[in-house]
């Protein structure tokens, strides 16, 4: 046995490496957030709570077949409207009008693929909404929202100064910095 190893049993090499990172992290500034008092903001790319748009929405159905567990429920039908054209026959026009959209999130994993597969250019529905706090007491009906529930967010809080997609929350800026850069620049 050569005298190096026999040095590496007797000293735990390894313990002492550990022990250095740790003492630099003892005299480091202390990263701690007083959570209640203080909310640390998001990341640009974080997915929160969902936000939904029922005006953008074209009823395509993408977004519940991209979903790998099928929390997703889109039920629609069509209607069709005689409508004169300008030439003086009359036309049908068929509209999707969307009965239910609802979203399971207490069985959500987060993947953001419904966003991704949305293919409006303002999307539809997004996760960049920068809220994270849907605690809830009972989660089977509070964590089941709705096409009305997802707008306005009855019953979820959201981050200070986000506004409800219904009150018009855009997905590429929650917080609406963007717009009031441009408005004050």
């Amino acid at each position: 046995m050569p005298v190096k190893e026999f040095f590496k049993t007797l000293v735990p090499v390894e313990l002492f490496q550990g022990l250095g990172v740790t003492g630099a992290y003892l005299f480091r500034k202390k990263e701690t957030v007083q959570y209640p008092e203080k909310r640390l903001e998001p990341q640009d790319r974080f997915r929160g709570m969902f936000g939904y748009s029922l005006e953008r929405c074209i009823d395509c159905h993408l977004c519940a077949k991209a979903c790998p567990i099928s929390i997703i429920h889109i039920k629609d039908h069509t209607e069709v409207e005689e409508v004169e054209g300008p030439d003086g026959k009359i036309k049908k026009k068929k509209t999707k009008v969307i009965d239910r959209y609802d979203i399971d999130v207490k069985r959500c994993m987060f993947c953001g693929l419904c966003e991704e597969a949305c293919p409006t250019d303002e999307k539809s529905i997004w996760l960049t909404t920068k809220s994270y706090e849907g605690a809830v007491y009972e989660r089977n009906e509070a964590l089941y929202f709705d096409k009305e529930r997802l707008g306005s967010w009855e019953g979820f809080v959201g981050f200070p100064g986000v506004k409800a997609p219904a009150e018009g929350q855009l997905p590429s800026d929650p917080l609406g910095k963007k717009k009031a850069a441009e408005g004050g620049a």
